[in-house]
């Protein structure tokens, strides 16, 4: 019988737990909560949101590009093949990093709903 890896299936099953606790934490106290304070010291909820957006896969995963130094700043795609530039999503640009920072957060929570 032939060895089968089942990691793959294991964290299928383990992200799809996990999505729905992070489904149920998030709330517009919670929004409010990172836009007042995109980086630093967040509540127990903010973090564990937060942590589960840093472990998402490297395609499709948001980046901050900047313009010029300090700003503006735009949203782009990582490919996740190397060689491959990410692309950039939509048209917007961030003055500040707490803006592009808090917009990548509310495209990511939105992803998980």
């Amino acid at each position: 019988m032939a060895y089968q890896n089942k990691d793959l299936h294991c964290y299928e099953r383990f992200d799809r737990v996990i999505r729905g606790q992070i489904k149920r934490l998030i709330t517009p106290e919670l929004v409010e909560e990172h836009r007042r304070a995109t980086v630093g010291a967040h509540s127990d909820a903010l973090s564990r949101v937060v942590n589960y957006i840093r472990r998402a896969p490297l395609p499709g995963k948001f980046a901050v590009y900047a313009i010029k130094p300090f700003g503006p700043y735009r949203i782009i795609a990582l490919s996740g093949v190397r060689g491959k530039r990410p692309e950039f999503v939509g048209e917007e640009e961030y003055a500040t990093l707490d803006e592009i920072y808090h917009a990548i957060f509310l495209k990511r929570i939105e992803n998980i709903k």
